[in-house]
């Protein structure tokens, strides 16, 4: 049996005994039952280590080599992590996707409509990465908590100084600059001199010594350089952090996913961090995903549905991985202000029809799509720029042309 889009329907296979947990912060509720309705078992567990340990020897001592549970925030991790490694199968399952029966709610009856799916196979499995792939999503997401602390702490930086009326900015196009954090320790000890502010001014910003110095003429008071000094070693403590997550992520890049990571990096738009990031996301086996379409909608860039009594609404995006959908669409933002290249000529077509916003989501899409088979067939991405696309929109008329000169078979 095929689906519209050609791809086999994956029957789940039934199961002769199963375990349903129930995971909640401080308790789990387990439920075991054999497919005819026998040898069926509540129990209840706490959540510490120990505990959890307990509910592996329970499973094992009734021979369950399958049990689901849901993906309840973080709570199901450790738990998941101990019964993969006794050799447990553990279906990790979206709650949306299992809901009990509405006014029917209780613990105990979560843990038996669990382990009932189960038995029948009628659970979808979520994804779940590899070891290698676990530690460099934990790497990837803690750059980029470290990044955005870094963005935090400099416009923090830059509200002090701009309430001071030290018109850096103004000047200098951004206080990231080797310049303006020159210019700012040595504000934030206390020097006022402006000449000797004005030389720590490299490149193009030694030509602006006028404006220097206006924009250095502020008030800053004792109090303000105590929080300046405060800022700064903020940014040096996060600017550690992240070099050394930076050498872990190239580490484990190199060690695991050299070949994907030379394949994603040929894609344009898509650079070294991006491309980390979304081996960390996605992985570099695409055989979890039946198609490019699987992946677009898991990611969250896949158009819903919304069609009744023939008429076709228009819908929004779908909820998916957030870390994947904006570095995908940072990646697409990168490629069409590429020039001559396709994705740029692709955009500026779309952008005439729709908003802005919802263009660069389609180019976001279609650019995951190639994502998608690179890394399933492993090769390099060939920019054919802006005379492809010209030759495809070339060949779509000629042939909507031709269309219309044939007879109608009516």
């Amino acid at each position: 049996m095929k689906e519209q889009n050609g791809a086999d329907v994956n029957i789940i296979p039934q199961l002769d005994k199963a375990c349903g947990l129930d995971m909640h912060k401080d308790k789990i509720i387990g439920f075991i039952s054999c497919k005819d309705g026998s040898g069926q078992e509540l129990k209840e567990f706490g959540t510490f280590t120990c505990e959890l340990k307990e509910i592996k020897a329970w499973l094992q001592g009734h021979h369950v080599e399958h049990c689901l549970m849901e993906s309840t925030g973080i709570y199901w991790m450790s738990l998941y992590a101990i019964l993969t490694e006794a050799g447990i199968s553990v279906t990790v399952a979206n709650p949306t996707h299992i809901k009990q029966v509405p006014k029917r709610k209780t613990d105990r009856k979560d843990a038996k409509w669990l382990c009932t799916l189960l038995l029948n196979g009628l659970v979808r499995p979520s994804f779940m990465p590899t070891a290698e792939q676990r530690i460099l999503r934990d790497h990837c997401r803690s750059r980029l908590f470290y990044m955005r602390q870094q963005n935090k702490t400099q416009n923090r930086l830059l509200k002090i100084l701009e309430s001071n009326n030290i018109k850096l900015r103004s000047v200098i196009s951004s206080i990231k600059t080797k310049s303006a954090m020159s210019m700012i320790r040595l504000l934030a000890t206390g020097v006022t001199d402006k000449q000797q502010l004005i030389a720590c001014a490299l490149g193009r910003v030694k030509l602006k010594k006028e404006g220097l110095s206006k924009a250095l003429d502020g008030t800053l008071a004792p109090h303000h350089l105590v929080q300046l000094q405060m800022l700064l070693q903020d940014l040096d403590h996060v600017a550690k952090q992240l070099e050394t997550l930076e050498t872990m992520i190239v580490e484990m890049t190199q060690a695991h996913y050299s070949v994907a990571y030379e394949c994603l990096d040929s894609i344009t738009g898509i650079a070294g961090k991006s491309a980390q990031i979304i081996l960390s996301e996605a992985g570099s086996d695409m055989s979890r995903f039946n198609t490019a379409d699987h992946l677009t909608a898991w990611c969250g860039l896949a158009p819903g549905n919304h069609e009744s009594a023939g008429k076709r609404r228009e819908t929004s995006v779908k909820k998916g991985n957030p870390y994947l959908k904006t570095a995908i669409i940072t990646a697409a933002w990168a490629a069409v202000r590429v020039k001559d290249s396709y994705w740029r000529a692709l955009f500026e077509r779309l952008r005439k029809r729709m908003r802005v916003q919802k263009a660069i989501v389609a180019i976001a899409r279609r650019m995951l799509k190639v994502v998608y088979k690179t890394l399933d067939t492993l090769t390099h991405y060939q920019e054919k720029g802006i005379a492809h696309f010209m030759d495809l929109q070339a060949k779509a008329a000629m042939y909507h042309r031709m269309k219309q000169q044939w007879p109608s078979t009516e």
